[in-house]
């Protein structure tokens, strides 16, 4: 980008031709800026304001046979409500999701609370072909208690979207400071939503 300077001086034109790259330099962070934003991580991704996390799941056998399973995995979970059978799979709600924080080495000292104490409510989508199934859980929000700034230091509760935890720019892009924690939750929901987590329960 060229800027052009035009000078009058004792009744003559004088045109300077000055290449100024900061212009240049300019539009070129702008457009790295753009690039960088930061719609998807691990498992989660940024759609239509929405916070997603998908996982696919492969698991060798027929539809049936894994939808066998899926059902007694899904019966196992103490935080699976309102889970409706549909001609893809199931879809339902979860309430009172809890993360092993200790499990991923994870503590009070170095993870924010809402992970750690958090009780976690969410919606997910499970559908199942052949040899694979996939889960989709959005709509994540979270309840904590959190310390006080009162001479008491009581501890007040407090709700709130995963979404508006973890993004800035109105949810349109990820904090980078939030991507380990980000992790921590994609772990847990991955190992929670796979078969080998199933506790066998009677019909």
């Amino acid at each position: 980008m060229a800027y052009f300077l035009i000078f009058k001086k004792q009744g003559h034109h004088i045109m300077i031709e000055k290449l100024v790259f900061v212009g240049m330099f300019y539009w070129f962070g702008i457009v790295c800026a753009n690039a960088q934003v930061l719609t998807k991580y691990d498992k989660f991704e940024l759609k239509e304001g929405e916070l997603v996390w998908q996982n696919t799941y492969n698991y060798p056998g027929n539809s049936d046979s894994i939808r066998a399973a899926v059902v007694q995995m899904l019966k196992s979970k103490y935080y699976t409500f309102n889970v409706i059978r549909n001609e893809a799979g199931y879809n339902g709600e979860l309430k009172h999701y809890k993360i092993n924080c200790k499990k991923y080495g994870k503590t009070y000292f170095n993870t924010p609370r809402i992970y750690c104490d958090g009780d976690w409510a969410g919606k997910f989508i499970l559908e199942i072909k052949d040899n694979a199934y996939r889960v989709t859980v959005y709509a994540l929000f979270y309840e904590t208690a959190r310390m006080g700034s009162d001479y008491l230091r009581t501890e007040r509760v407090v709700k709130g979207r995963y979404i508006d935890a973890v993004t800035k720019r109105s949810g349109s892009t990820f904090r980078k400071k939030e991507l380990t924690h980000i992790s921590l939750m994609s772990f847990s929901l991955k190992d929670e939503f796979g078969l080998e987590s199933t506790v066998r329960v009677n019909n």
